[in-house]
């Protein structure tokens, strides 16, 4: 009998035990990538990627406002995308800065020994999809740099 319980225990812990390969949340936002460098990662809204070990962490807050032209439409300039991201180091307050996706405007800055550049935002608009709500991702190319 109590073999049979001491299986049954190993069993249930085993059973209990789920491998995931989902990250843990960061300030109310669930990390979803690792914080890799020199390589473009992709962020959703609300969402971070994240280094556990240095506990350094880019999170895309918000997209701030999103006026590019929309594809389908004719119009006299490309427009302009705002995101606001959120940078975390070493459990430091947080940094929030924001990139565009218009060449002329501000599309990356260094922080705490990095460099972030903003890449793309994603879904671009659409005369077709104008009602749809969206769920906007950034991709953006991290760098360290030396200070």
């Amino acid at each position: 009998m109590r073999k049979i319980l001491i299986i049954v225990a190993i069993v249930g812990f085993i059973f209990s035990c789920e491998k995931s390969n989902n990250f843990p949340t960061f300030d109310n936002m669930e990390v979803t990538a690792e914080f890799v460098l020199n390589n473009a990662i992709i962020i959703a809204e609300g969402n971070c990627a994240g280094d556990f070990q240095t506990h350094t962490y880019i999170c895309l807050d918000s997209v701030l406002n999103d006026s590019r032209c929309p594809e389908g439409a004719v119009c006299f300039w490309q427009g302009n995308a705002e995101a606001k991201f959120k940078f975390v180091k070493s459990a430091k307050e947080p940094i929030f800065f924001n990139l565009n996706t218009f060449p002329g405007f501000t599309n990356d800055t260094i922080i705490g020994g990095y460099k972030f550049t903003l890449k793309a935002l994603t879904p671009y608009p659409s005369l077709k999809n104008v009602n749809l709500p969206k769920t906007y991702k950034a991709e953006i190319e991290i760098e360290k740099e030396d200070i």
